[in-house]
């Protein structure tokens, strides 16, 4: 673990300028791609400007940046075989079909299979006339596929307004072409990794501790290092002494104003993954970090996962952007150690700009 810590500070101290330099690139940027883990196992890769939420229904949501593809989605329902009358890919898909023709001016367009994770997967598209997000009724045309995964069937959909639906359509093969299934039944019968027991002292103590060097605040259990590395970018190490369980502050001088969510879409996009347990973006949505007991210092969080010596390491993340100054703030344990996951998971949220209260 010491050893990977080395090799995870010896690559930032790169990529840092590298992620201070592209931010805010003005000029046309090479599209990157993030990759999505979902709970239901299936993984497949989005643009890293792409933004994710769920539905009531349950359905994953991707949508494009609001200025250019704010009226295009791929959308991803999780539908669980054992449950549903519809038996096969190809009856899901007939009765998709028959949802659309009945859509106001629906029709089919074409009809086929394509390869997708080591199957013929069933497809069509399909046109039809809807309200676009300004409420202005136009042209949609609208990709449907179903893929069948070891428990449940996918079904993944791509729409657009017709005039920039052949532009973005390359998103929706690339999610397709990337598309992984995996048994989640199988891979929950994998023992979870040994806990080392913990030394002497009570891991359940937490404590607030305050760096003076970049103004913040962390609350964590007592028994957690605290490790300085003054290099750009600033660090602080935290960790348990035993066992993969811990938080890693950075704190990036930006050289200019910026919005938290670009801030966190350049670390993704250049640092993210050189950090083992960063390596995928995991499909649940993000949220807002509780406060950082500044007023209109927004924070947001997502979450990651990786693996180590073959063990998988999960992680959550807060963004933070303060007069030019990024912090990202990032806890990680071992998949299933659910107390490990709640001391992580409150040392993130507890991150303050400000002195706790008390």
């Amino acid at each position: 673990m010491h050893i990977l810590a080395k090799e995870v500070y010896a690559r930032l101290f790169l990529a840092g300028c590298l992620l201070i330099a592209t931010a805010f690139p003005v000029a046309a940027q090479v599209v990157t791609f993030r990759t999505y883990k979902d709970n239901s196992g299936f993984t497949c890769q989005f643009p890293s400007d792409w933004d994710f939420r769920q539905a009531s229904s349950g359905a994953r949501v991707f949508f494009g940046p609001a200025d250019s593809a704010r009226d295009v989605t791929i959308i991803i329902q999780v539908i669980d075989r054992e449950k549903t009358n519809e038996k096969t890919a190809k009856a899901q898909l007939d009765m998709l079909k028959a949802q659309l023709l009945d859509a106001r001016d629906g029709r089919i367009m074409n009809e086929g299979s394509a390869t997708v994770a080591e199957q013929q997967a069933p497809f069509l598209i399909a046109s039809y006339s809807t309200t676009d997000t300004a409420g202005k009724m136009r042209k949609f045309r609208h990709a449907q596929m179903v893929v069948t995964a070891p428990r449940v069937f996918l079904l993944m959909s791509y729409s657009a307004p017709d005039g920039i639906f052949d532009e973005y359509m390359k998103v929706f093969q690339h999610c397709s072409a990337t598309l992984t299934l995996e048994n989640v039944e199988a891979e929950a019968e994998k023992p979870a990794p040994k806990e080392t027991p913990a030394p002497a002292g009570d891991e359940e103590t937490v404590v607030w501790r305050r760096n003076s060097d970049r103004g913040f605040w962390i609350a964590v259990p007592s028994i957690w290092s605290n490790v300085i590395d003054a290099s750009e970018p600033y660090s602080v190490d935290m960790r348990h002494p035993d066992r993969v369980e811990g938080v890693l502050v950075w704190a990036l001088d930006l050289g200019q104003t910026t919005k938290v969510k670009d801030f966190a879409d350049a670390w993704e996009q250049n640092l993210a993954d050189k950090i083992f347990f960063m390596n995928e973006r995991l499909a649940v949505p993000a949220k807002d970090h509780p406060g950082v007991g500044l007023p209109k210092v927004p924070g947001i969080m997502r979450e990651y996962q990786g693996e180590v010596s073959g063990a998988t390491v999960k992680s959550i993340a807060a963004y933070v952007v303060y007069k030019k100054r990024g912090y990202t703030v990032v806890g990680y344990h071992f998949l299933g150690d659910r107390k490990g996951e709640k001391r992580v998971r409150d040392a993130v949220m507890s991150f303050r700009l400000a002195a706790p209260d008390g």
